[in-house]
């Protein structure tokens, strides 16, 4: 057996709504669902007929066979998300509970409960009422509450002394004056499943470090368990390679736990070097000032997926946002972690946030031990994801008042004990009207839900951008929404391409405005939706509809998105084609390398360029011979960005 078994759960689920809530009563979680039928998880009630309004109680169970070969080893389920209040019971017994949280995993301890060498029903009651204690608080949320088994369940078979979770940091080391690193440090934690007479016991701990499966550096030695913790030794790796949007590379951290000479259990994830920080109005990336696009997606919006979206679902949309020319974006509420390991690997930077949206308007003391739950289950879990460059504390709330600021400060205090390197937000829909007393200047960065026009009126932009400046020289600001809702705000998908147009136009002209969100990818689905019922019910607020299929506004966000123009295009001698290119100075403003221009012609010849290595407002030219100049209004070009993205294509747009 290897030292850690994870098993896949997703196949061979019962599933039973339970609306008249007899199923306690009835003892469902010991003698088994009467009128169940098979699914399959992620799963959610929410999409089916007859069920697309019903929020309440329902039911799932599992036959879980448990080998003989298991005595003595550490048994745990992972639930990756249940929406949302969850209670586990196996063989009749209850194991655990979840509840308050829809969108964070837990795992349970389930050795003594099994019987080995046979099946064990495995239960699972589910409710996704309305609550007065969780977050979202009732039914304030502009988004699906879609209840069920909304992510993966996976098995876990270890030793006894195992790994609940590791927060690695992986720390560039730059030289004076440079934007390259002499090296790298890694440096971290492990958190160890909580067992009795685990404290003070003696552990080997070995690490290895790769990069694309070549070995950089490895160390082996022996720790003790202080307060359920292992304190990594730091570890040197020399030059590493950063990780960027452009660039995202990864290191693989192995990690293997050794007791008494024997293996007991092994993890193996990925980090990236990279600093993200900010200095004065500036966001700096790897110690480069940037100012980025990015768009945001509202997950769950399918109507025949719902919140139950699988893996290449997830992937479809995020290839949408990359090929948007979007590289930063936001979620309001919390993620599938392989929604963030894909990030990871292709260059999306994300803002992760507790979904407390709009209410309580005035939070206080009350609400803190349920935030920081919401807290401490997305950090310590997706604590390694280089993708993640800030953590949310809220969205909406009555940002003017002085409990609100109280609450900001006291959640960010406790979730810098979590994280003490990652930026901390609030994002403000309230911040335009008096700056210097708005709670989003509590977070490292401002951020402006900027809806002048449509909710929040005839304001003048310009005025409150600069009032907004005034306020907070010292900050960078990022416009965390804009876009237009329809049919609350009319005009259809050509006021939103001039909204993205005009906007975008006018904050391009404000240096401390360091990245925009458009507001959003794709009409979603929400509780609170204006058009459509049932499954359908949404908000038509998107460039894309519920099914991804791009309206116009998508080709105007992938353009106005585009860091790099093409201004010129002219014949030489000798059928020699000459581009001219430019590197965009205000938003997107990042230097890029690793560019490529490809030239396909009509008779198939194909052409690959390299772009030189440009920073913000240069220009180059590059040249290449073709085969037909009185073909060249059919060529189509390309330029690729090193993660083989597109940022720009079609034909050629003139010769001159």
């Amino acid at each position: 057996m290897t030292v850690r078994l994870t098993l896949d759960l997703s196949e061979n689920w019962q599933f039973q709504a339970d609306p008249e809530g007899s199923g306690l009563e009835q003892q469902w979680f010991k003698d088994g669902l009467p009128n169940a039928r098979s699914i399959k998880v992620p799963h959610t009630w929410n999409v089916e007929q007859g069920l697309e309004e019903y929020r309440g109680l329902a039911w799932y169970a599992y036959d879980l066979n448990i080998s003989e070969s298991w005595q003595g080893k550490l048994i745990r389920l992972q639930f990756d998300a249940v929406y949302r209040d969850a209670v586990v019971w196996l063989n009749g017994r209850q194991v655990g509970h979840h509840y308050h949280s829809g969108y964070t995993t837990f795992v349970l301890d389930i050795t003594s409960y099994v019987h080995h060498g046979q099946s064990n029903r495995l239960v699972v009651s589910v409710n996704n009422e309305n609550s007065e204690q969780a977050l979202p608080i009732r039914n304030s949320f502009d988004w699906a509450d879609d209840g069920g088994i909304i992510r993966g369940v996976s098995l876990l078979v270890t030793g006894g002394i195992a790994i609940d979770y590791a927060k690695i940091d992986a720390i560039p080391n730059f030289t004076e004056h440079s934007a390259s690193a002499e090296s790298g440090t890694i440096r971290g934690e492990i958190r160890l499943w909580q067992q009795a007479g685990l404290e003070n016991k003696a552990i080997t701990v070995r690490l290895s470090v790769s990069l694309k499966d070549k070995s950089m550096a490895s160390d082996s030695y022996d720790l003790v368990v202080n307060e359920g913790k292992l304190l990594l030794n730091e570890l040197t790796i020399a030059q590493p390679k950063l990780w960027h949007f452009d660039h995202p590379h990864l290191y693989n951290v192995h990690i293997l736990l050794i007791s008494e000479g024997e293996a007991t259990d092994q993890l193996s994830l990925d980090i990236g070097f990279r600093e993200i920080k900010t200095v004065g109005n500036q966001l700096l990336l790897n110690r480069e000032p940037v100012r980025l696009m990015g768009v945001e997606w509202m997950p769950g919006s399918h109507p025949d997926k719902g919140m139950a979206e699988s893996e290449a679902d997830l992937i479809e949309v995020l290839k949408q946002i990359k090929h948007a020319n979007c590289v930063i974006t936001r979620f309001h509420w919390q993620q599938d972690s392989r929604l963030l390991d894909w990030c990871d690997r292709h260059g999306l930077l994300v803002q992760e946030e507790i979904p407390h949206w709009q209410q309580p308007s005035e939070p206080d003391a009350s609400l803190l031990p349920i935030a920081k739950q919401h807290a401490e289950e997305m950090i310590n879990r997706h604590y390694n994801h280089p993708c993640v460059y800030a953590w949310g504390m809220g969205n909406e709330v009555n940002g003017q008042d002085e409990r609100t600021i109280i609450y900001m400060q006291q959640l960010k205090s406790y979730m810098l004990t979590l994280d003490s390197g990652r930026l901390i937000n609030y994002v403000s829909n309230s911040v335009h009207f008096k700056p210097q007393i708005d709670a989003t200047g509590t977070g490292d960065l401002l951020m402006w839900n900027d809806y002048i026009g449509t909710w929040h009126g005839d304001l003048d932009m310009k005025e409150v951008i600069h009032s907004i400046d005034e306020a907070y020289p010292d900050k960078p600001l990022v416009v965390a929404e804009y876009g237009l809702c329809e049919p609350a705000f009319t005009g259809g998908d050509p006021k939103r391409i001039e909204i993205l147009q005009q906007k975008t136009t006018e904050y391009r002209k404000h240096q401390g405005i360091a990245a925009l969100i458009f507001f959003s990818l794709n009409d979603y689905r929400t509780q609170m939706g204006e058009e459509g019922t049932g499954r359908l019910r949404q908000r038509v607020h998107g460039t894309t509809d519920l099914y991804g299929n791009p309206k116009p506004s998508y080709q105007a966000l992938r353009e106005i998105g585009s860091p790099i123009e093409l201004v010129g295009a002219s014949i030489e001698k000798d059928q020699v084609l000459s581009i001219a290119l430019v590197l965009r100075d205000d938003i997107p403003c990042h230097s890029v390398n690793g560019y490529q221009f490809i030239l396909e012609e009509e008779n198939g010849s194909k052409h690959t360029l390299e772009i030189p290595p440009l920073n913000p407002g240069e220009q180059c030219q590059i040249s290449v011979a073709v085969s037909t100049v009185s073909a060249l209004d059919t060529c189509q070009f390309s330029i690729n960005r090193p993660t083989g993205f597109s940022v720009l294509s079609g034909a050629l747009p003139f010769l001159a």
